[in-house]
């Protein structure tokens, strides 16, 4: 729980509210999962927590390791099911990307998670627990919620695992090294903006709304064109920007007419844009397009002036993109195809 809510629990059975800050220390920032270890609680307490309270802890089913380093985590949940996360380090920061749901209900045509079917949303405690249950080389510096589900599908338990990850009693992430991404899903958008507890990322990979549709059922229901205006509206604190996430499909949306098209989107919102190289899966039917025609795109991009970004691929030798270990050939489902 966040500590407001621990708060309340702890004095409605008459204990002061600085012991919920002593329980938030012991198990979000020590990472302690049993109440008798935790030494400067009373024994009374502490007996009391045991009978009235669990501490669930996940599991990591299957570890695999990149030659760039990338690491990914099938996390095994109490319930058996199991959802993915993946450690990416660079020289300037060690990133945990944390999945929010089992499954995801958004059925993006590129995307291996989206073949699978939607089984439930995580709970809070579960997405903090990818955090604490992966062994990784270097402690984390930052979090992005772009695993497997969609952050906005689920955004109770998403804020307030968020609250958790950046609290200086917890794991101490801060705000700013928190990045929450969503495909578009505009009327959780402008208040996740005015809670202010982590950044922004949408996905757009598309220019047009018939375009977009191809490949990302959810248009239909939230249009491009409506969320480029949400998104212009927004009022963002001083120095941060929206960025805008856009991987390259191989003759579906890179071209130089897509690029041209891109920059009159978002030429006039605060942001920054992320290109990436579609991760190629053996179940789908889209290919990545050739390193000339990524650097021809961002090119367009950076001739008009927008901080671009060229994110290329980490752990492709692994499966790393989002849903493929957890995602079998046999278990696709009919999905609109984009071809």
């Amino acid at each position: 729980m966040p500590i407001p809510e621990l708060e309340g629990v702890i004095q409605g059975l008459g204990h002061s509210g600085y012991r919920a800050k002593q329980l938030f220390r012991w198990v979000h920032q020590k990472k302690i999962n049993n109440f008798q270890d935790m030494s400067d609680l009373s024994k009374a307490f502490r007996t009391e927590c045991d009978t009235r309270f669990e501490l669930p802890q996940l599991a990591v089913h299957e570890q695999h390791e990149s030659s760039d380093g990338t690491i990914k985590y099938v996390i095994r949940l109490s319930d058996d099911k199991k959802v993915e996360a993946v450690y990416i380090p660079a020289e300037d920061r060690q990133t945990l990307c944390i999945s929010t749901q089992v499954g995801c209900k958004m059925a993006c045509a590129f995307c291996a998670t989206g073949y699978q079917k939607f089984s439930r949303d995580l709970k809070s405690w579960e997405i903090v627990d990818q955090l604490f249950v992966v062994n990784t080389p270097k402690p984390i510096t930052n979090i992005v919620l772009m695993g497997m589900g969609e952050p906005f599908d689920n955004y109770d338990e998403v804020m307030r695992a968020l609250q958790i990850f950046s609290h200086p009693f917890g794991p101490q992430i801060g705000k700013r090294h928190i990045t929450v991404s969503t495909v578009g899903i505009s009327d959780k958008i402008e208040a996740f903006i005015k809670a202010d507890i982590a950044k922004l990322a949408i996905s757009l990979h598309g220019t047009t709304d018939e375009q977009r549709s191809k490949i990302m059922p959810i248009n239909k229901k939230y249009p491009l064109t409506e969320l480029m205006d949400l998104c212009r509206s927004l009022t963002m604190k001083r120095g941060l920007r929206v960025t805008f996430e856009y991987v390259l499909l191989k003759d579906l949306n890179d071209s130089d007419e897509d690029a041209r098209r891109l920059v009159k989107l978002v030429r006039d919102i605060p942001c920054k844009l992320n290109l990436l190289a579609y991760n190629e899966n053996p179940f789908i039917d889209i290919k990545r397009p050739a390193e000339e025609r990524v650097l021809a795109f961002q090119k367009i991009l950076l001739e008009a002036h927008l901080t671009t970004t060229y994110r290329r691929s980490r752990g492709r030798d692994i499966g790393a993109a989002c849903g493929q270990l957890t995602t079998k050939k046999a278990d696709k489902p009919a999905l609109p195809s984009p071809l």
